[in-house]
């Protein structure tokens, strides 16, 4: 009897930790309002990003889900790409970062602007707006962007040591996959690498100055010797069969005032 008295007393235990978490769930739930949904995949980016789905497209995006919810009274666009890799999810995310306000601080890769918060979840990049800009909305971001992903440093993607870059990397780091992503970068390292079968780019600016470096990969290796000849050996930082790690200068362009989105 005694026995079978503690066997009930432990079943009614679980009942009531799964109750009091089922409706945690259930409250964290009702917060949020979905007004609308919709999925996107492959060439079906035009349809909803018209020309910028080019770049996207260039980092293989397989999948895209956009939702537009209100989250305690305030409005908000969450948008999750779903990408090849963490690699090339950090990729887009990069070329869509500009003056962050807050950097890397969700332990994970994030950028938190004035109109938006972007991250990058293993092989996913988010970006949610909240178009009203308010503090408000702005306090709250944190809390929806968890509902959706999870952060954390063991999603981000492995940056190369030989970098010897630590966070934040948000903003100083990018990484290239083709002619589009690397236009975008620099038009001189655009130049550098035309015509070469460079596989992906881990691209660092060098602020306030014009500077960069740049690791290269490539699938053919004679594309090392090519590049070593169009650059000074003084560039040269460091060699492998199918690398190169290289420093340059961009030139006299001026950068662009991106305003307070983070696009």
């Amino acid at each position: 009897m005694k026995m079978r008295r503690i066997n009930q007393i432990l079943i009614f235990g679980l009942i009531l930790i799964f109750n009091f978490q089922f409706s945690i769930f259930n409250c964290s739930a009702q917060q949020v309002e979905l007004k609308r949904e919709r999925t996107f995949a492959g060439a079906g980016l035009y349809g909803f990003m018209n020309g910028g789905a080019d770049q996207f497209l260039e980092y293989g995006v397989q999948q895209l889900v956009t939702r537009d919810l209100v989250y305690e009274g305030e409005e908000y666009t969450i948008e999750i790409y779903e990408m090849p890799s963490p690699e090339e999810a950090f990729g887009i995310y990069s070329l869509h970062t500009f003056r962050c306000q807050r950097a890397d601080t969700l332990d994970c890769i994030d950028c938190l602007s004035p109109y938006q918060l972007q991250a990058v979840s293993a092989n996913k990049y988010i970006s949610v707006v909240f178009p009203s800009g308010s503090r408000a909305a702005m306090e709250r971001v944190d809390e929806l962007i968890r509902m959706y992903v999870p952060l954390g440093n063991e999603y981000n993607p492995q940056i190369p040591s030989l970098l010897k870059l630590e966070s934040p990397y948000s903003g100083r780091l990018k990484y290239l996959k083709g002619p589009l992503s690397v236009s975008a970068a620099s038009f001189s390292f655009s130049k550098l690498v035309e015509g070469l079968s460079y596989t992906g780019v881990w691209f660092v600016s060098q602020k306030p100055s014009k500077d960069y470096r740049a690791l290269v990969y490539f699938s053919d290796r004679q594309d090392v010797e090519r590049i070593k000849e169009r650059i000074p050996a003084s560039s040269v930082l460091e060699v492998g069969n199918d690398y190169i790690y290289l420093s340059g200068g961009e030139g006299d362009d001026s950068e662009e005032d991106f305003g307070g989105f983070g696009f």
